[in-house]
């Protein structure tokens, strides 16, 4: 798996993992209506097979009953997840696009790193300084460090997220994290 761009992470669309959630604890809700329908259909066979083909068929009812319920639980866990993962990382999405809007309506300029550096209208400001350079460039430095930081933080969040979504999936489709 690799890992997601910071541009990735402005365009992504979490809204597929909700949606992805929601369809796997909808199948989930499936498998018991499976389950019904295999105990019905060995009951209704009791009347026209006896003898001990039938007793050996209908001796794995509680192991299929037991499978099932294993597996809608374990759906409804992973589709759970997804559900509440995805709207966790809408949020932090959401994050990231206003913390880069912010730096960038001041005037700074945001990096694909991500990093933040001063913008051209905040390096004329510095220019005009004159002897108030220094502190004036030192305080644009200081708000730079502070959306870089910012941005950073919510970009590692969101690939935590995606990490965590992409083995859930893994996960319930079986093939391990």
């Amino acid at each position: 798996m690799t890992m997601p761009t910071f541009q990735q992470c402005l365009d992504a669309d979490p809204s597929k993992f909700i949606q992805l959630g929601t369809k796997v604890m909808s199948t989930a809700s499936e498998i018991m209506l499976h389950t019904a329908t295999y105990l019905e259909t060995i009951a209704g066979l009791a009347s026209a097979w006896e003898g001990n083909d039938y007793d050996k068929l209908a001796g794995w009812q509680r192991r299929v009953i037991e499978f099932d319920t294993m597996n809608q639980a374990e759906m409804n866990v992973a589709g759970g997840a997804l559900t509440s993962m995805g709207t966790s990382m809408m949020a932090n999405v959401q994050a990231l696009k206003m913390t880069k809007q912010m730096a960038e309506s001041i005037g700074y300029k945001v990096l694909p790193s991500p990093m933040v550096i001063l913008g051209p209208s905040q390096w004329q400001q510095v220019s005009a300084a004159n002897v108030g350079a220094p502190a004036v460039l030192a305080a644009y430095q200081a708000g730079a460090m502070s959306f870089t930081m910012a941005l950073i933080s919510q970009y590692a969040a969101i690939i935590a997220q995606d990490v965590s979504c992409a083995t859930t999936i893994r996960i319930a489709a079986g093939t391990g994290a």
